[in-house]
């Protein structure tokens, strides 16, 4: 066993002890807990909540720094950010959730196996993604390379879950076998933050922000937990200049978790460090979405415009973290391993015939995600509030 693994199961052994000194606490009417490291799907929730007057829950937002950005003056909601290797965060944020009725949480997150035998507390698990190119939880390659007992405490967090929401059945049978969970907890409400692509009103971006008369192009890339501070830009300043002729300049996107580690060399002038902007009017705004196993490609789908794949480490990452089976054949464009590859598919790119694609794949992953899912989900957990105990599904 490594240093590290010891460290999680000694971590771990802490919460089991806090959850069961902390077991005789009794949930408060109508308390809803929303468990966030990525903002979309709670903010999607929290707008739809503020327009419904009839919802009698009271939410309260538990933020990770990822996710900093949630919280706004809102008489109505409790926000309160917490570190999870804080230990007095930790404890703090077990009570909370033992004080609700419902948990609604987006990541896998270790405290919420405090649940798994609370009969009093639902758990629904909105996946900060709605489809997924990279392998994860029980299917994630690095899996290899730990221990039984990572795997009993993975298992132990993935059965705290009553409820997982799926925009698709596609992806319900990804999170059947990454879960190690069966079909009776899936809930087709759709994604709530594919809710705004159906919204009419599009997003702009600043005026000022950026040159006027070029094209945009939006790197998002994902992280790499083997190269946390490197990125590998698509494009050179030099390239953007003269072998694309200067019409497009380069808007660079990170993941909330490398973005304070992996800097991108921006000059202002061609290219631009967007990672703490948000990201959906920069889908809106931008001209093709360059990105690689990152699933923000299903959501961008529905915007139905050109993406381009720059995989440069395709078999590195098939190995460490595992991609799903024929990532290849999945995607709606080709993965173009060097820059010369994508520089080819840029310059020869035909919108038009590539429009059908994309139309299929958001139709494909986006199944029940029309427009309502935050709705739906808020009226599902509305209903949970009724219930003196959780449902039987384990």
């Amino acid at each position: 066993m490594t240093i590290r693994s010891i460290i999680i199961s000694c971590y771990a052994a802490f919460v089991s002890f806090i959850g069961w000194l902390m077991s005789g606490v009794k949930p408060r009417e109508n308390q809803v807990t929303l468990l966030v490291s990525f903002k979309e799907n709670a903010a999607a929730l929290i707008d739809t909540y503020q327009q419904q007057a009839n919802m009698t829950m009271k939410l309260t937002v538990l933020y990770t720094k990822h996710a900093s950005n949630i919280e706004k003056d809102e008489p109505h909601l409790s926000f309160r950010y917490f570190h999870e290797k804080n230990p007095f965060h930790l404890i703090q944020c077990i009570y909370t959730m033992l004080k609700s009725k419902v948990v609604v949480t987006d990541n896998y997150f270790l405290m919420t196996s405090v649940l798994r035998n609370r009969p009093t507390t639902t758990c629904i698990q909105v996946w900060h993604a709605n489809g997924a190119l990279k392998k994860f939880g029980l299917e994630d390659a690095s899996n290899l390379e730990r221990s039984a007992r990572d795997i009993e405490r993975f298992k132990r967090v993935y059965a705290s879950f009553d409820f997982i929401v799926t925009g698709s059945d596609h992806m319900r049978e990804i999170f059947k076998s990454s879960f190690g969970i069966n079909d009776e907890r899936f809930l087709p409400t759709g994604v709530p933050l594919t809710d705004v692509y159906y919204d009419q009103r599009s997003p702009s971006l600043k005026p000022d922000d950026f040159p006027k008369g070029k094209k945009m192009l939006l790197y998002a890339p994902t992280y790499r937990d083997y190269a946390m501070d490197g990125l590998v830009l698509p494009f050179s300043k030099e390239q953007l200049q003269t072998e694309l002729n200067g019409d497009y300049i380069l808007l660079v996107k990170l993941h909330p978790a490398v973005k304070h580690l992996a800097k991108a060399e921006t000059d202002g002038e061609w290219i631009f460090d967007v990672s703490d902007q948000p990201l959906y009017p920069l889908l809106c705004a931008c001209d093709v979405l360059i990105t690689d196993y990152s699933s923000i490609v299903f959501e961008y789908a529905l915007l139905e415009k050109p993406v381009l794949f720059f995989t440069y480490d395709l078999e590195t990452y098939r190995k460490k973290r595992g991609l799903v089976d024929r990532y290849e054949d999945i995607i709606p464009g080709k993965a173009c391993v060097t820059q010369d590859m994508l520089l080819k598919e840029l310059l020869h790119l035909n919108e038009a015939a590539n429009q059908d694609t994309l139309k299929a794949f958001a139709e494909e992953w986006n199944q029940y995600s029309k427009g309502q899912s935050s709705e739906q989900l808020l009226s599902f957990i509305e209903k949970q509030l009724l219930r003196t105990k959780r449902p039987a599904s384990h």
